[in-house]
């Protein structure tokens, strides 16, 4: 008899059939916040996504998008399924059809057959996220917070930022200096927000798969991890998308995206900062980060 790695018998009482047993994907990083397995069930190939609640507890990430978005991670797999069909109805990209999920536990979802996105992005890519992240951005909101249920006002946003930083400088064991912190709290504290959008708080290429190549030669992006989607001030996610893009991969994009690119502004250092708190891209030069760099294709770190 099959079963499914790490779950209880309750917990696979009501999953799809195994007609093999589930091979565990190796993990990309040290620290991964999950362990993945693929599934072969009588209903089809599938993937199972199980929390590493010890791992989780440690996360920065983590921790910086509970404490800020009031995320309620990883209690909120318990309903992941409306993640995915907002995607599915508000979004462009694929994504994986939603199996079944348990609160706090995992998430099985069915498997997308294709090839995980490397170092080597391609245009058609750049332009299709442009698009994705053009059309999610059309739903805006006066409040923020968690993706199905942003209940936080716009006026709490100053308070809240300021004290997720002040939180995660104590998480941290990089030392952060004091100018540079004593500067950004103070920006903090001015830092108003009054539009809000669906965001990918972990965006990066590794979290996306080419899911077809057809005979023309096109590339189908697909999104595999959802469970980090918030509403959250558009600023925060076009400074994330300007350190997950290269140069010119930022120019392509631009001219794709279907809104207005602002300029930056005195809330900027404090989303650089938030950002590298939150260790989204893995950068640990804390002065290179608020340079405003661009980083190189395939430094990243999982959340």
């Amino acid at each position: 008899m099959f079963t499914y790695p790490l779950l209880t018998t309750a917990e696979q009482a009501s999953l799809p059939k195994l007609i093999a047993q589930p091979n565990a994907i190796p993990n990309k990083f040290e620290d991964s916040t999950h362990q993945l397995f693929y599934c072969q069930t009588a209903d089809g190939e599938m993937v199972l996504k199980v929390c590493n609640q010890a791992t989780i507890a440690k996360s920065h990430f983590w921790l910086g998008a509970n404490h800020l978005f009031a995320a309620d991670f990883p209690n909120s797999l318990g309903t992941i399924h409306l993640t995915h069909h907002f995607l599915q109805k508000n979004g462009t990209l694929t994504v994986p059809d939603f199996v079944a999920a348990s609160a706090n536990r995992f998430v099985l979802s069915r498997f997308l057959a294709g090839n995980d996105v490397g170092t080597e992005i391609a245009n058609q890519w750049v332009i299709q996220l442009a698009e994705h992240i053009s059309r999610l951005h059309q739903s805006t909101y006066h409040s923020w917070g968690k993706l199905q249920a942003p209940q936080l006002a716009a006026h709490e946003w100053t308070s809240r930022l300021h004290n997720t930083l002040i939180f995660l400088t104590k998480q941290h064991d990089t030392l952060i200096t004091e100018p540079l912190l004593a500067e950004v709290l103070a920006q903090a504290l001015h830092c108003h927000e009054t539009e809000f959008v669906p965001m990918m708080l972990d965006l990066r290429w590794d979290q996306f798969r080419d899911s077809q190549i057809n005979d023309s030669g096109d590339h189908d992006l697909a999104l595999l991890d959802l469970d980090a989607f918030v509403i959250a001030p558009r600023a925060l996610d076009l400074v994330l998308l300007e350190y997950v893009l290269t140069p010119a991969q930022l120019a392509l994009f631009k001219q794709h995206y279907t809104h207005t690119w602002p300029e930056h502004t005195e809330n900027t250092p404090c989303y650089q900062l938030l950002l590298f708190l939150m260790n989204v891209l893995g950068e640990t030069d804390l002065a290179t980060w608020m340079l405003f760099k661009p980083l190189v294709a395939g430094k990243v770190s999982p959340n």
